[in-house]
């Protein structure tokens, strides 16, 4: 495909000896004990393509990704952004697909394809460089605000239901709580340097009614798929659970900052 490959690694272990022999045009970065928000940041200013495609380590891609991601940014020249499918790959436990419905449920197959204002994120999504800034945000970035940022500077976002990759996560119960606290404060952490005293105070507030509305949030778009119904109703005091720990997570982010919680997102 003539493409590259950027790997950025937080832990600094994220090739073995024998993939670095096999594959020494995949360029490595080691940054241990940075967040997945910097990292990826920093794999794209190190890009040199006209797309940047960006995965995560616990997603499997299909074979043909790269080839169907080029022809996506060839079919629409226009977009900035364009998110593909992703699919469910931990599907023994139910608190792993409730974990999925919250996070990556709007991208689940099928999707309307064509232009949107929410794709895929950081499990599945691609960029034209030219709207990447050259700037490295000491913090990272989240790539669902950085897409509001674009759609608010009048560019376009495109939904691809021909890219898609399976997202396998199991961090088992304790540690899919943990992340969904840690994803929720980092959000508030990032939120924080965007909003007044004024506008923290109120978001602090609405932290006690955040979870009933992150659950018609999670499960209106899940629901409107029609599929895997069952395993959505069976998880539904996990999905409770889980976004209840995210409300704590934003509370805490509001009230003292993001903490290490970044740095624990995996």
């Amino acid at each position: 495909m003539g493409a590259e490959v950027i790997l950025a690694d937080g832990c600094g272990q994220g090739l073995t000896e024998e993939a670095t022999s096999s594959y020494p045009e995949v360029i490595w970065l080691k940054v241990p004990g940075a967040s997945v928000f910097y990292l990826r940041v920093l794999a794209m200013s190190r890009a040199r393509g006209e797309v940047i495609a960006v995965t995560e380590d616990h997603c499997r891609v299909k074979p043909d990704w790269c080839e169907r991601v080029i022809a996506a940014h060839k079919q629409y020249p226009e977009a900035a952004a364009i998110g593909g499918a992703v699919e469910n790959g931990a599907t023994e436990r139910l608190v792993d697909w409730a974990s999925f419905f919250i996070v990556n449920g709007p991208s689940m197959p099928p999707i309307r394809k064509g232009k949107r204002s929410r794709i895929a994120l950081q499990a599945n999504i691609s960029y034209k460089r030219r709207i990447v800034p050259p700037r490295i945000p000491k913090h990272g970035r989240m790539e669902w605000m950085f897409n509001q940022a674009l759609r608010a500077q009048g560019e376009t976002l495109v939904a691809d239901d021909r890219i898609v990759v399976s997202h396998v996560q199991s961090l088992g119960f304790r540690g899919t709580c943990r992340i969904h606290f840690d994803d929720g404060r980092s959000i508030a952490g990032f939120r924080l340097q965007q909003i007044t005293a004024l506008e923290r105070g109120i978001r602090l507030g609405a932290c006690f009614v955040m979870p009933p509305l992150l659950l018609l949030r999670t499960l209106i778009p899940v629901l409107q798929k029609r599929r895997v119904l069952g395993r959505v109703l069976a998880s539904l005091p996990l999905l409770a659970l889980l976004l209840c720990c995210r409300a704590t997570g934003a509370f805490f982010g509001f009230l003292a900052g993001p903490g290490n919680s970044p740095q624990r997102i995996r």
